[in-house]
């Protein structure tokens, strides 16, 4: 895995230091390649079908997958595009997904899990773009 993520960083050199979802890069956090088709649904391990994310952004991802595939999809699309571009997200780009991402939030702020916490937990809000 790390030779795709390797390659796609040389290719969309994150010059904001932020990964596709908008959350800080830095040393202690690792960049995870995100399919956006997935492995079960014959997703191929390539440049074209990844997204850069930290384990937190990703981690959060799957989250909204489970809880709003809608908004999940219109994720992987924006991915899908930057992809195309092959330079890392634009302004324009990273605005929708933050909309995409703070429209989730606010559908979702109330709900809780089994063990009665809330799903949207606090270090999900700290991202890195201001509108």
């Amino acid at each position: 895995m790390l030779r795709i993520t390797a390659k796609m960083l040389k290719i969309y050199v994150p010059y904001s230091n932020l990964d596709w979802m908008n959350y800080a890069i830095n040393r202690k956090k690792s960049l995870t390649f995100h399919h956006i088709v997935k492995r079960e649904d014959n997703g191929k391990y390539n440049i074209n079908n990844g997204a850069l994310l930290i384990p937190l952004s990703h981690e959060y991802l799957h989250l909204i997958e489970c809880k709003e595939i809608e908004t999940y999809i219109a994720l992987n699309n924006m991915f899908r595009i930057i992809n195309a571009q092959r330079e890392e997200p634009t302004r324009e780009q990273r605005e929708v997904i933050e909309y995409l991402l703070r429209q989730f939030e606010g559908r979702h702020s109330e709900d809780r899990n089994k063990k009665h916490r809330k799903i949207i937990k606090p270090e999900y809000m700290k991202r890195h773009i201001a509108l």
